[in-house]
């Protein structure tokens, strides 16, 4: 059975808006599983996984787009009590998937144009998934036309 999984954007004010993968937990439609980079364009970034995220405590301003369909055996739903946790290890095809695409250094303009950051990534990971065969290749496209900030 295919599962819709979504493009989570957060905003950061004047900076890139911060883009993450959504993928809510079969039985709540806030809560899931958010897929990202973290860091900054002066540290580099580094790739997570927060297990049982929750948008309704979310205070910062956040868009959620429909991003494609995937395949129930692909994702692997939190289990426990519920509790946020943050991780760096892979437990389905989703996040084995993430763990090849390599997140953005340093760079060596930090504020420059054009400085990596979340969003690069992000393209190069839904390009993966869809070269990959676990997602259609127009999830490419919803990246495209997201918001850069907002």
């Amino acid at each position: 059975m295919p599962r819709l999984i979504y493009l989570a954007l957060f905003s950061n004010g004047p900076h890139p808006a911060h883009w993450s993968i959504f993928i809510p937990t079969l039985s709540t439609g806030q809560q899931g599983e958010i897929i990202h980079v973290t860091g900054t364009t002066v540290m580099g970034f580094f790739l997570e996984f927060k297990r049982n995220y929750d948008f309704a405590i979310e205070d910062r301003k956040y868009q959620i787009i429909p991003l494609a369909d995937v395949e129930e055996r692909f994702v692997t739903d939190a289990v426990g009590d519920g509790t946020l946790s943050c991780h760096t290890t892979a437990r389905d095809r989703l996040e084995s998937a993430a763990t090849v695409v390599k997140p953005p250094g340093p760079s060596r303009e930090p504020f420059g144009k054009d400085s990596r950051n979340c969003q690069h990534w992000m393209i190069e990971y839904v390009q993966r998934l869809a070269d990959e065969g676990f997602l259609a290749v127009c999830a490419v496209d919803v990246l495209v036309d997201a918001p850069r900030r907002f």
